[in-house]
């Protein structure tokens, strides 16, 4: 497929455009007006196609928008907006959800972002969240894009906290807003299990689900005289999130990360406070 591209002939106008008006303009006008001329772009006439770059993208059907997509990925052409915009303007339909069985990683990032967090997407996101075929990058956003529908996939993702994706699993469920004690349990669970490193993490996911029978395990952790600076700051925000408080002086001056914020923060703690 010989493939047009667009973003290259709107780039080049530009330039020509920035270095002829190059001080006329702030940084911030100049984004604007870039803005503003991609746009125009869009319905401009292009003689070499007899028709504006958005009635070219139009007149695609579903599919062909989808193998297009594909196409400027795999030759290494800059991916259009215009392109995305009307693969967007068409909604989730069915050759784009296929592309949630690709393992392409740029590929399947696009189809993430123009498919969201849309409820037929769902069961997928779930189990590509299990499948070894997508790295942490994916997974992320798989991650960010459930927890917007927590509520409603929680019975497909609990079964996951049992195996090595537990995080993202634990991640998604401290979003759900219904009480459910198998979540509870579930996030509980980790934070008292997990490794040392872990802590800070698993406190935060028990600040987000907001239930506040965790205070009394929170709060025994904290006073653990091992704990680091970290730990204890996350273990604090935890705390203060549910309604609890903790007012304990605690010496962290011979902690690694607790010298080097002061360091960083030139003789002041994180709040501002002078040593």
């Amino acid at each position: 497929m010989k493939l047009i591209d667009f973003d290259e002939k709107f780039n080049r106008k530009m330039a020509e455009m920035i270095e002829k008006h190059a001080g006329e303009r702030t940084e911030e006008e100049w984004e604007a007006a870039v803005a503003d001329a991609y746009e125009k772009f869009g319905d401009a006439y292009m003689g070499a196609i007899g028709m504006t770059p958005r009635q070219y993208f139009a007149k695609m059907g579903d599919g062909q928008l989808v193998e297009t997509l594909k196409e400027y990925l795999l030759q290494g052409v800059s991916v259009p907006d215009l392109l995305c915009e009307a693969i967007a303007g068409r909604g989730v339909f069915p050759e784009l959800l296929a592309l949630l069985h690709e393992t392409d990683e740029e590929l399947v990032h696009y189809a993430l972002n123009l498919i969201g967090s849309d409820r037929r997407a769902l069961e997928r996101y779930v189990q590509m969240l299990s499948e070894e075929a997508y790295d942490e990058h994916i997974k992320d956003a798989l991650a960010d894009l459930l927890k917007e529908r927590a509520d409603e996939v929680t019975e497909m993702v609990l079964p996951l906290v049992r195996g090595e994706n537990a995080a993202y699993a634990l991640e998604i469920l401290s979003r759900t807003q219904k009480r459910d004690d198998r979540v509870y349990q579930a996030l509980l669970g980790a934070f008292r299990n997990g490794e040392e490193e872990e802590v800070p993490l698993y406190a935060g996911y028990l600040a987000a689900y907001g239930d506040e029978r965790a205070l009394p395990e929170l709060l025994k952790k904290i006073d653990e005289p091992e704990i680091g600076f970290v730990t204890f700051q996350e273990l604090k925000f935890a705390i203060e999130a549910l309604g609890g408080e903790y007012t304990k002086e605690r010496d962290f001056s011979q902690d690694e990360s607790y010298k080097k914020i002061m360091e960083a923060g030139a003789g002041t703690d994180i709040f501002g406070s002078k040593k």
